[in-house]
């Protein structure tokens, strides 16, 4: 798969995702309303992912590697862990840093802390680098005769395909919180059909 296939896959998941989410409803209790707010900012932040790879805007869209992760892990967090002073403090734009709150979600797979501590221990050190401008992008701006962006296919697919997992995860979580078994179901089968582009 190239990376125009890629995008392609991936607009399809955003379009499919938004035909399952847009307009539906959720129970109206702070906890949820909270929660589903910071998902949907995950989807917008892998939206955002699409747009920039597509206008050739790689580091750019590199460097929202790790707000994406972010974003997914405090709405976990938020969804299952918080406990109501913490509601109160976030909602004063307090929240605890990262490694508590993948600490504070535990490494269940059924509770999506397993998910969230693999890629934590994986890439936060990427993460953080790509988003502070460090080396990782100095060093994919020089090539043997230009100083331009020069990010390789791996990189951009690795990125579009950490980028699919945490869209149909987002998804999930969604669809559970508004109630619809049909399209959960639907999801099951979509993750096989779109499992190359993970």
């Amino acid at each position: 798969m190239n990376i125009d296939e890629a995008l392609e896959i991936a607009k399809e998941i955003c379009t499919w995702v938004h035909g399952q989410t847009n307009n539906s409803q959720v129970a109206n209790d702070r906890r949820t309303v909270m929660a589903v707010s910071a998902f949907q900012h995950v989807l917008d932040i892998a939206d955002g992912i699409v747009v920039l790879v597509d206008n050739k805007l790689s580091g750019v869209a590199l460097t929202l590697a790790r707000s994406l992760h972010e974003g997914y892990t405090q709405s976990v967090w938020l969804l299952n862990c918080a406990s109501d002073e913490q509601l109160d403090n976030f909602s004063d734009g307090i929240c605890p840093k990262l490694q508590t709150l993948v600490k504070e979600i535990g490494d269940e797979p059924e509770t999506g802390g397993a998910f969230i501590k693999r890629m934590t221990e994986k890439n936060i050190r990427d993460f953080n680098n790509l988003t502070h401008g460090g080396i990782e992008h100095i060093s994919r701006h020089n090539s043997d005769t230009a100083i331009e962006p020069n990010y390789s296919n791996d990189d951009i697919m690795g990125l579009l395909k950490a980028r699919n997992q945490y869209y149909l995860l987002t998804a999930f979580f969604l669809l559970s919180l508004m109630g619809r078994e049909k399209a959960l179901e639907e999801l099951n089968d979509k993750w096989g059909e779109w499992s190359h582009a993970l």
